[in-house]
């Protein structure tokens, strides 16, 4: 299993490779000259879950997410449905907060309902008063939209089932109300004739495997 990115150490909750592998790092500061380069020669070990036949595997999510609104839903329909989402997968992210002491969730400076109900009144209106004033409306709309994919995906991970972050992308951008919202939001910033709104739509709201997935 390669390193991923985001994932230089292993993965995550495997606090005995990741020590290794720190150390291993350690241990080139004792190379008489540099700069150095050595492979580390241990793979990632498979998920635990996904070595036990019994285990579930892929990703798991025991509770029960609202349905997803189909394309002809009104977008305030997809805010209720994402307010919903998100108090549903409160739980497992206090859960990954409590288990790792430290959560991602944050940057924008808004609690997680402020920001799903920004994201989700600028689907409805690009004009949507804005929670905050000390910034541009586009930086707070990222930062908004990247503490909620921190949020769900800190969730997720604290779910049995899991192992890739391929998985947890998956599940986000194709089986959530969440992603649903995503999706349509690309749209708008690429329609919009503001650059930087064109770059969030090009580059940051929709990972390029999703868009263009490997065949």
């Amino acid at each position: 299993m390669p390193y991923e990115l985001g994932r230089p150490i292993g993965i995550p909750n495997d606090a005995e490779f990741q020590k290794n592998v720190i150390k291993a790092a350690f241990d080139l500061l004792d190379a008489e000259s540099g700069p150095v380069l050595v492979d580390y020669p241990v793979e990632i070990p498979q998920d635990a879950a996904a070595l036990d036949e019994d285990a579930m595997t892929g990703m798991a999510c025991p509770i029960d997410l609202p349905a997803l609104p189909d394309e002809t839903a009104p977008t305030s329909e997809v805010g209720k449905a994402l307010m919903t989402e998100i108090a549903s997968l409160a739980p497992w992210y206090d859960l990954a907060v409590t288990t790792r002491g430290r959560t991602t969730v944050g940057p924008s400076g808004l609690s997680i309902d402020v920001a799903a109900k920004y994201v989700a009144a600028f689907l409805d209106d690009q004009a949507a008063p804005c929670p905050r004033d000390d910034m541009p409306v586009a930086r707070v709309l990222k930062l908004a939209y990247e503490d909620l994919k921190a949020y769900y995906g800190e969730a997720i991970t604290a779910q049995p089932g899991y192992s890739t972050s391929k998985q947890v992308e998956d599940w986000m951008f194709n089986e959530t109300v969440f992603g649903k919202a995503l999706w349509r939001l690309r749209t708008l910033c690429l329609e919009n004739e503001d650059e930087y709104f064109h770059y969030l739509g090009t580059n940051s709201i929709v990972p390029d495997r999703q868009i263009n997935p490997p065949s």
